[in-house]
């Protein structure tokens, strides 16, 4: 987790910096393109995606510890990044903001967004706990309570990181969660899920594929 954490704050600022600073003076993209323009794609760049890495390792044998770290750090630095655009974006538009502001709006989408995912996991939890044997009612209960709580974080007056509230709700579910959820319903929710994910992926680089193209 540490390890994590450091790849996923510090080393993604950094990558974040170091971005700017060779789009300025190494490639040359001045005038128009400003400082804060620069620090706006380099935050854009800095979130890695670790999908055919990890594929990959799992060809080659790698250690399960060196995939759980690109994964995990993979997750985290997604909210990371966006927490960076955020705040950089407001900076662009000519929001006055001295380093208490910026620290101050760092620090409540970056937490405020983990005890929103850990509020809706004990939400979640409770009201699994209350349903038995009925695997649609559960699935559709974890679905509901992860679209509700990334619209409570991202469009309400909250303003915190949808992205890390997701991670952090992913992560109280894996942990205390999932003991929550009925024996007989756990494969379908297992199987939803991976559906769920494996189309989201798909889309996503179908997207970016039309996009690009």
């Amino acid at each position: 987790m540490g390890q994590i954490l450091i790849l996923a704050g510090p080393m993604l600022i950094l990558s974040t910096y170091m971005s700017a600073f060779m789009m300025q003076n190494i490639l040359g993209y001045t005038g128009e393109f400003t400082w804060m323009h620069a620090l706006l794609f380099g935050s854009i760049i800095s979130a890695t995606d670790p999908v055919a890495v990890v594929a990959l390792l799992k060809e080659l044998g790698a250690s399960k510890r060196l995939s759980t770290l690109i994964e995990g750090e993979s997750l985290l630095n997604d909210g990371t990044a966006m927490v960076v655009f955020s705040v950089i974006l407001e900076m662009a538009h000519g929001t006055e903001m001295n380093a208490f502001d910026v620290i101050v709006m760092f620090c409540r989408l970056s937490v405020g967004g983990p005890l929103l995912g850990i509020f809706g996991g004990i939400v979640c939890s409770y009201i699994l706990s209350r349903i038995h044997n009925n695997g649609v009612l559960e699935v559709n209960t974890t679905i509901f309570v992860s679209y509700l709580i990334f619209y409570c974080a991202e469009n309400t007056a909250l303003h915190v990181s949808g992205i890390l509230a997701l991670v952090s709700l992913g992560l109280y579910m894996n942990k205390s969660g999932k003991t929550r959820i009925s024996a007989e319903s756990e494969h379908s929710v297992h199987h939803v899920w991976g559906y769920v994910g494996f189309m989201a992926e798909n889309i996503i680089f179908i997207l970016t594929g039309i996009i690009m193209g």
